[in-house]
């Protein structure tokens, strides 16, 4: 009896964590509108994907009284593997608002690249609000070794339909780049960079979530973008490897005239 009842703990232990959080198996979009919730949630390539890009989903629309001119997830293969291992960026030209209204923008994505063990996640936000008094734009950006993510739901895409599920706090494991709640901003240009070390052993995700309120009309454009590269403790080692690789070469260079 005892061995059934752990077995339906965990179970039950199981079903409760698959309804907050999923293991990262696709490039997904989540936009909502917090005042109305209504929103959409896209897949590369799903329903609602304006690019037919492999590794870009843009979303072009409204919601109620938020205007999203344009606002584009990007990942690999478009991008990564050059300057980094492995990068996610969340930009969005022109969210106008004709009154108070408050958005949040989601984007998350699974990886491999990189060497087994130590790893940085590095994040970097910039943009413009203008908008009434009291207006602000909040960043934050996570990077999860297990692969886990946030659950977005499944993909919507009728803004008059019901309102999309609440997501959950950022899956255990998580690792934010920014203290606390994240980065804010008030009105006029802003930018912040912030940085957190991972060990990476198989498939990570990363996701990134940008949360605008306003106070009244406005308008907001933005970029978000986020990215793995080797750890700094092991970049000075190989610095400093090189650097005695070098001065080994010069001394036996000397002793050779010698």
């Amino acid at each position: 009896m005892r061995i059934v009842g752990k077995g339906l703990l965990a179970v039950l232990t199981t079903c409760v964590l698959c309804t907050s959080v999923a293991y990262a198996d696709a490039f997904r979009l989540r936009v909502e509108n917090f005042l109305t919730g209504s929103g959409v949630v896209i897949t590369d390539n799903g329903v609602g994907d304006a690019n037919s890009l492999a590794g870009a989903i843009t979303y072009l629309g409204s919601l109620n009284n938020l205007t999203l001119n344009i606002t584009t997830g990007i990942s690999q293969p478009l991008i990564g593997s050059v300057d980094n291992y492995a990068a996610l960026h969340l930009n969005s030209v022109n969210i106008q608002v004709g009154g108070a209204g408050a958005l949040r923008l989601t984007l998350e994505d699974s990886y491999t690249v990189g060497p087994d063990g130590g790893m940085s996640a590095i994040g970097l936000v910039g943009g413009t609000l203008n908008a009434k008094a009291g207006s602000t734009a909040t960043f934050q950006s996570w990077v999860n070794a297990s692969n886990l993510v946030p659950n977005l739901g499944p993909d919507a895409f009728s803004l008059t339909g019901q309102p999309l599920a609440p997501i959950d706090a950022a899956p255990a494991g998580s690792v934010a780049l920014w203290s606390g709640d994240g980065v804010t901003f008030g009105s006029g240009a802003f930018s912040s960079t912030a940085s957190a070390d991972f060990m990476h052993h198989g498939p990570y995700s990363l996701f990134t979530q940008a949360t605008i309120n306003f106070t009244g009309a406005g308008i907001v454009s933005f970029d978000s973008d986020l990215s793995t590269v080797p750890e700094p403790t092991s970049l000075l080692l190989l610095g400093s490897g090189l650097a005695g690789m070098g001065l080994w070469h010069r001394r036996r260079k000397k002793s050779a005239e010698i």
